[in-house]
């Protein structure tokens, strides 16, 4: 039993070292890494902890020597004292080295052997064997209470471990990060055929900065016309839909004037700026040019409008033809 007292002594000493150890060296590389952060590291509130914990290790370490004591006394000394280190028998065969490691781990008595720990007290006819805790479950149980105080100053206390909620914080971050990537990849992308109405404020902002810029100087600046066409009205030189303004801004129309924009602007550039052209229709700015080209309606509209009215839908489809008709007769 004493040499279960130093052990439990000597267990005790080492984790007091161990963890002053730790928290020394904690401390000293939070220190070293960033000076001004680590003097939150020295919060009394944090020492408090760290010394409510070793008082409480010490604790159980006094309380289990006072309850190892008291069922001693109550139980009585047992009959014969199992020595840890039994006479050598010349008539043992000698031991393999796999049994030699086995008798370390675990401090089994043999079998045979009982009687020498054998205590004088039963219940209930079952009796009780003073048997050592096996050596490597001691071990484990110690190195589990260092891992929990390393634990413990890494993350709780000195803070230089990245708790759950940050990590899930910094995986978010990541993943936007990744995710605006893949979009810039996307719209490099777009062509007349793939692309889209843009309604986000930011790329319609993206797209008038780009008109005032590159279009204004024969469009207007709000789009009223002047050595180009207006853009606000509801006829069109080559088209009103998205996908033919992206096709004329991305291909221009030599022939006019109109240059390729495609060379010095981006297809996600080119997307945004026939966005913010479709939000200028109908906003019927002062000294409008007069229409140019073809009335151009939604295609929306247009199935509204024949949904209402299919006859007329009819007769005027019927009028077209016969009018290209007539022009391939001239």
């Amino acid at each position: 039993m004493n040499a279960r007292i130093k052990k439990s002594r000597f267990f005790t000493k080492l984790l007091l070292l161990t963890t002053g150890t730790l928290l020394s060296s904690t401390l000293l590389n939070a220190q070293e890494s960033n000076p001004e952060v680590s003097m939150e590291y020295f919060n009394p509130v944090n020492y408090l902890i760290i010394f409510t914990f070793l008082i409480l290790l010490i604790a159980i370490g006094v309380m289990s020597k006072v309850i190892i004591g008291f069922v001693n006394s109550e139980a009585g000394s047992p009959k014969k004292v199992h020595s840890k280190k039994p006479a050598s028998d010349s008539s043992e065969k000698k031991q393999s080295w796999w049994q030699r490691i086995d008798k370390k781990l675990t401090d089994a008595v043999p079998i045979e052997k009982e009687a020498d720990v054998l205590l004088d007290h039963e219940y209930d006819g079952i009796k009780e064997l003073d048997n050592s805790l096996p050596p490597w479950w001691i071990y484990g149980f110690y190195l589990t209470i260092v891992f929990a105080i390393a634990y413990m100053v890494h993350y709780h206390v000195s803070g230089t471990g990245k708790l759950q909620l940050e990590e899930y914080e910094e995986q978010l971050a990541e993943a936007e990060v990744a995710k605006a990537e893949r979009l810039k990849f996307v719209a490099a992308l777009v062509d007349e055929n793939s692309v889209t109405l843009m309604e986000a404020e930011s790329d319609l902002a993206e797209g008038k900065k780009i008109f005032i810029e590159k279009c204004a100087v024969c469009h207007g600046q709000l789009g009223e016309g002047g050595v180009g066409p207006n853009m606000t009205d509801d006829y069109w030189v080559h088209g009103g839909s998205l996908s033919s303004i992206f096709k004329v801004i991305k291909y221009g129309v030599p022939q006019k004037g109109m240059i390729a924009w495609q060379a010095q602007l981006k297809p996600v550039e080119i997307q945004q700026l026939s966005s913010f052209i479709k939000t200028l229709h109908g906003t019927n700015p002062p000294n409008g040019k007069e229409p140019q080209g073809d009335l151009y309606q939604e295609e929306s509209a247009l199935e509204i409008e024949n949904e209402s009215n299919p006859e007329s839908t009819a007769s005027e489809v019927v009028e077209k033809d016969l009018e290209t008709n007539s022009e391939e007769s001239q």
